[in-house]
């Protein structure tokens, strides 16, 4: 290889001059020998590396992987550590569909399965053996907010392993590996790229565990792809201060939106009426961009008041630089039952809101007049 056409620094290849911004390395393949390393992009990408630097630095772990999706990291890194006979124990409040590939997919090969109603105490009370432990840091929608350090002692007591979906709370407001998490997971297409135009999902942890999830990940083919990596790199750029407004908004929003004509129990971790407010002050330190609130009016048409709102959006995801609202009953849980839904007190009057970086007031105010 010569030199001045490619540069080697830490066994990666780096275009000439070292460039302040990362390229991307829009390949499939690699000559033979110079590209040993690399091979073929669905195992390794020297731009899907660099993301996976700056997710160590960000969650202070020994190794990252980057995924397609959120889901194709919490499915490979599942698939990666549990065989037949083994248990895995969730909360009813995970993400919809991560509970349903533990409880319906995993199930079917011979996984046993418990997924516990929310809350700290609920989920303690369900680890009685060796078990693969998922737990969202703030759960969605019903933003419950979990002590990880006693569920770790727990876990690791019974010599199991505690996954952590940290999306919500971001690396900004918490790094669960320093309450003992094994592995921490997220969708990267949320609040850590920011902008609402990427896919992709990531898994942190110790060498050891990591390099078993990259191998099924090689496997199974649930890789990012280089441009992916490259927008979820320039959204870690602006990740601090985009938190620290969005942090800032979401208490003021969460307060604003309780004196609310036509709106009644704001939920949100921030609020001294959380129920897990205690774990909030101690785990967090911030308390994300995500509040739910039902309207005391029960609509026939529940997207009617998307009709009406002119600057929050109207869409199936949350965390990026623009606030949007959803409906958790007919959008990101409608696969969940009846009886599933009330014990999380998701109705037709529940409404998501993951607050952006505009101004608070204008956020309240635009709610407000659709209302």
């Amino acid at each position: 290889m010569n030199e001045t056409e490619d540069h080697v620094m830490n066994d990666a290849i780096l275009p000439p001059d070292y460039p302040i911004t990362f390229p991307i390395f829009q390949t499939s393949s690699y000559l033979f020998p110079e590209g040993k390393k690399y091979r073929y992009s669905r195992e390794a990408n020297p731009t899907v590396e660099e993301l996976e630097r700056q997710i160590n630095i960000l969650e202070k772990t020994e190794k990252s992987v980057c995924f397609s999706s959120g889901m194709g990291a919490i499915t490979t890194t599942l698939l990666s550590l549990i065989k037949p006979d083994d248990k895995v124990i969730t909360t009813l409040d995970t993400f919809a569909r991560s509970s349903r590939f533990i409880h319906d997919f995993l199930g079917k090969w011979g996984i046993k399965s418990e997924i516990c109603p929310p809350g700290t105490e609920n989920l303690l009370n369900s680890i009685n053996e060796k078990s693969t432990v998922l737990v969202e840091t703030i759960s969605n929608p019903s933003l419950r907010v979990y002590d990880l350090k006693r569920i770790a002692e727990k876990v690791h007591s019974y010599n199991g392993i505690l996954i952590c979906d940290s999306t919500f709370a971001t690396p900004e407001n918490t790094n669960p590996a320093d309450y003992g998490a094994d592995i921490v997971i997220h969708s990267l297409s949320k609040f850590i790229s920011g902008h609402n135009d990427v896919i992709g999902g990531s898994a942190s942890g110790g060498s050891e565990l990591m390099e078993k999830i990259d191998l099924m990940r090689r496997t199974v083919g649930t890789n990012m792809d280089p441009n992916t990596a490259y927008l979820t790199i320039r959204g870690i750029k602006t990740l601090q201060i985009r938190m620290k407004e969005i942090n800032k908004n979401g208490i003021s929003v969460a307060r604003n939106l309780s004196s609310v004509e036509g709106i009644e129990d704001v939920n949100y971790p921030g609020l001294e009426n959380h129920v897990d407010f205690e774990y909030s002050k101690d785990h967090l330190k911030g308390y994300g961009g995500v509040l739910t609130f039902r309207t005391k009016k029960k609509h026939e048409d529940p997207y009617e008041i998307f009709k009406l709102l002119k600057r929050v959006r109207p869409a199936n995801t949350l965390g990026g630089v623009n606030s949007i609202i959803a409906h958790p009953k007919t959008m990101s849980h409608r696969s969940l039952t009846e009886e599933e839904l009330s014990i999380l007190k998701i109705d037709g009057q529940t409404y998501r809101l993951s607050v952006g970086i505009e101004d608070a007031e204008s956020i309240v105010n635009d709610i407000r007049n659709a209302l």
